[in-house]
């Protein structure tokens, strides 16, 4: 889908795409002269890159190949999430303007109710690709860049991100949306057959059978006769609502094929289209596979692990508390992995991150064209994509009230009813909420209904502050280990480790990994890593002084308030925590507590 206009650039005479997205963009209440745009803090990326591994690990080598031959156009690419922020932006950022080269930087977000019209936001809006150029962005401090992107699809039909190129709006950009169709077609097309199982049957079709074995095949992935896996090309191609992935059969797409093995191009007929295809059988059969090994326990669970298992299989709600960046949602992911759910999907929505104008379509679903903007082909909600697995609801004391109440029948009734739909869907889910914030005081501030806290809250988890776990030492040698810091034959030293063990960590183990991770990047192959070589304002405390601040951290956040002259985006970003947080913190050491 493509944004641009012959005959204006501006938004009231323009493409029905721009007319709705500018229409958006003013609902969300953006100023068009704004440019104090947000921007993650090192341990928030740090934590968005590895929990985007395997998007980067099969866009990057086309993301570097696409950017080296935009050279000359003076433009980079961008790879972002599934919610617009950027992970990755690779090419000459130096022929950029400064401002240009820092709106593109990791971190950065680009979403539509973040920024306005714009190619990445829109992209995801529409889920489909739009290029975007110049006076054709809703924020001013935008409009001397061109962009086009497209949301790149997993093999299970979900959006893992979007990529996009973007470069000066002076350029001539005549066929870089139809270069960014092409490297996103490649990557989705591998993503599908290297991440093929070889339980798995693998189907390949085209109308031309000489476009078989090439980026063009639609491919269809079966676990036995359940389609499970596809490539967008064959999702839209066949009219297949991803949302049927896991549901749809062999026979249901294809009633007049048996499945059994193809090796040579025959044809097919689907929805009167003829079709060439090969078929795949599975090179190992079930019985023959390993059961996968349950996950670790995390240090955090090794008490309390199987008894709260058995609470989420009885059907328990469970809350978990803890300071910001204490792993309430990796802890909440191993309980996933060892329970009765494990087989279903751990939808996980942050209440805090999503704008409250669309948190609901985005917990219910929605009805094609239930309001301005929505998907032309619907969303069913994170809610029904939670069904036989776990809703996961981080900061969930930071859902707006009116939704509150719907989320309590929905609990209560095990029934859920999209925006615009008269129909109700059967539900069936655990839940697992998180918050660092005080839910009863909540209620008793009115900022909280107290019937869904006690449905939410039926049993705590409390995880305790990194700075007090008992076993921190080897919790930090396995994190080294998991990060690959043995593979590359580098070693943390005793000084090193004890240092690291002795310190407050104000930011939990995000902290602590997004701080690994930065040691491990400047690391020599066989290096053993001293206290040196840690960053300046780690090394401004000594171990004795480190052992007062695991009780206490006030000297360490007043120091680095300083040492930023009370600027808490600055301080809170050295010390890897949220801004929130350090707040609640400065205010402490301000009142003397």
């Amino acid at each position: 889908m493509q944004g641009k206009s012959t005959d204006s650039v501006g938004h009231t005479h323009c493409s029905p795409l721009l007319r709705e997205s500018w229409f958006r963009s003013e609902l969300y209440g953006l100023e068009r002269n704004a440019e104090d745009f947000p921007l993650l803090g090192q341990g928030e990326l740090a934590d968005r890159l590895a929990s985007h591994s395997g998007l980067q690990r099969y866009a990057l080598p086309m993301v570097t190949q696409l950017a080296k031959s935009l050279t000359e156009t003076q433009s980079v690419v961008v790879l972002t999430d599934d919610t617009g922020v950027v992970l990755q932006t690779v090419g000459n950022l130096s022929a950029m303007e400064k401002a240009q080269r820092f709106a593109l930087s990791p971190g950065t977000l680009w979403s539509e109710s973040g920024r306005g019209t714009n190619a990445i936001g829109t992209a995801l809006a529409i889920d489909d690709s739009c290029e975007i150029d110049g006076e054709q962005h809703f924020l001013t401090s935008n409009q001397n860049l061109y962009c086009a992107a497209i949301p790149l699809q997993t093999p299970d039909g979900q959006i893992a991100g979007v990529l996009d190129i973007s470069g000066p709006a002076h350029f001539s950009h005549a066929h870089t949306l139809a270069w960014v169709k092409s490297a996103a077609r490649q990557i989705e097309y591998l993503w599908v057959k290297q991440s093929l199982h070889p339980q798995q049957w693998l189907m390949s079709l085209h109308p031309d059978p000489q476009k078989l074995d090439s980026v063009e095949e639609l491919l269809l992935v079966f676990s036995d006769n359940t389609l499970i896996a596809a490539n967008r090309l064959a999702l839209r191609r066949l009219g297949i609502d991803p949302a049927r992935l896991g549901h749809i059969t062999f026979g249901q797409l294809f009633p007049l094929l048996k499945q059994t093995p193809c090796p040579l191009p025959a044809p097919v007929t689907h929805s009167a289209q003829t079709y060439y295809y090969r078929l795949r059988a599975p090179t190992q059969t079930l019985v023959s596979v390993p059961p996968k090994p349950a996950a670790e326990w995390p240090f955090s669970l090794k008490q309390d692990g199987e008894k709260m298992v058995r609470l989420l299989n009885a059907g328990v709600s469970l809350c978990i508390q803890g300071e910001t960046g204490s792993g309430k949602e990796f802890v909440s992911q191993t309980l996933h992995q060892r329970s009765r759910w494990r087989e279903g999907k751990f939808i996980a929505i942050n209440c805090a991150a999503i704008p409250e104008s669309l948190i609901e379509s985005e917990l219910f679903g929605y009805q094609p064209g239930a309001f301005t903007g929505a998907n032309k082909n619907g969303y069913i909600g994170k809610i029904r994509e939670a069904d036989g697995g776990i809703l996961f609801l981080d900061e969930i004391g930071d859902m707006p009230l009116a939704l509150q109440t719907r989320l309590l029948r929905v609990l209560q009734d095990k029934v859920v009813a999209p925006l615009g739909s008269s129909r109700s869907w059967p539900v069936n889910f655990a839940v697992i909420c998180a918050t660092h914030r005080n839910l009863a005081q909540l209620v008793a501030d009115g900022e909280f209904r107290e019937d869904l806290l006690y449905r939410l809250q039926e049993f705590t988890l409390t995880i305790p502050p990194l700075r007090e776990w008992p076993t921190l030492p080897a919790f930090i040698e396995q994190q080294w280990q998991e990060l690959g810091g043995p593979a590359r034959h580098i070693t943390l030293s005793p000084p090193l480790l004890k240092t690291l063990a002795h310190f407050a960590w104000p930011g939990n183990v995000r902290q602590l990994r997004s701080l690994m991770k930065v040691l491990l990047a400047l690391a020599e192959e066989g290096e053993t890593l001293g206290v040196d070589a840690l960053p300046a304002e780690y090394r401004q405390a000594t171990p004795e002084v480190m052992e007062n601040l695991k009780q206490h951290d006030t000297a360490l956040i007043a120091s680095t308030l300083a040492r930023f002259n009370g600027n808490i985006s600055k301080a809170a970003q050295a010390l890897g925590v949220a801004r929130s947080t350090l707040y609640r913190r400065a205010a402490r050491v301000r009142d003397g507590n």
